[in-house]
């Protein structure tokens, strides 16, 4: 039997609407919290889980550089709608199922952006919860090539992850080629619906 490889957290990866906060993050945690129901009858009380809540806890240090911190924090808060996140245990290697990858959504809370010591590092602390329960992958997503008019349509190859957004739509072919017809959409990571004009992906359903 094979000795097991211990994980060290010196190259985990963590990304807040695909920007990587790696060279930021100190400390991570993806918590489950199990709501139990205790039933009491006449044989006695059993614990029943009910409820999970799901909460993504990270430290992170402080920095106003581009794409850093607080660009990326203070953006997610503005926009008050569902981040999407990826954390992976070590970012330099690809997913497998040796290497697991948990992804889902956040709900952004306002944070404290200056918080230590005098002479010390400046921290912002995080407990997002997750608006579901995160999904663990082992294989590395397919890369959408194109999309299939439908109501909705689909992304192709088979199995493709949805593009983040309409920007991310900018290259991938159009089946049919010709402007969709009313009604007709494909919906992205961040749940936009997009369609063909016959020249380009434009947003909304096609009228």
């Amino acid at each position: 039997m094979a000795i097991p490889r211990p994980l060290i957290l010196d190259n985990a990866g963590l990304t807040l609407d695909g920007k990587e906060l790696a060279c930021v993050l100190n400390h991570i945690e993806l918590n489950p919290d199990v709501t139990v129901v205790t039933l009491t009858t006449m044989c006695g009380e059993v614990d029943y889980p009910a409820s999970t809540k799901w909460t993504l806890v990270a430290t992170l240090y402080q920095s106003f550089d581009p794409d850093a911190t607080e660009e990326v924090l203070s953006a997610a808060v503005e926009a008050n709608v569902p981040v999407p996140f990826e954390l992976i245990p070590r970012r330099d290697d690809p997913v497998s199922a040796t290497n697991p990858m948990w992804s889902g959504e956040l709900i952004p809370q306002p944070y404290s952006p200056v918080n230590g010591d005098a002479g010390g590092e400046s921290t912002v602390e995080l407990e997002w919860a997750l608006t579901a329960a995160p999904v663990k992958s082992t294989a590395a997503a397919v890369v959408a090539t194109g999309a299939t008019a439908g109501t909705p349509g689909q992304f192709t190859p088979a199995g493709a992850a949805a593009p983040a957004d309409l920007a991310a739509m900018a290259g991938l072919t159009a089946l049919p080629a010709t402007a969709w017809t009313t009604g007709q959409h494909v919906i992205t990571a961040d749940t936009q619906h997009c369609h063909w004009d016959g020249a380009a992906w434009a947003s909304g359903d096609a009228a």
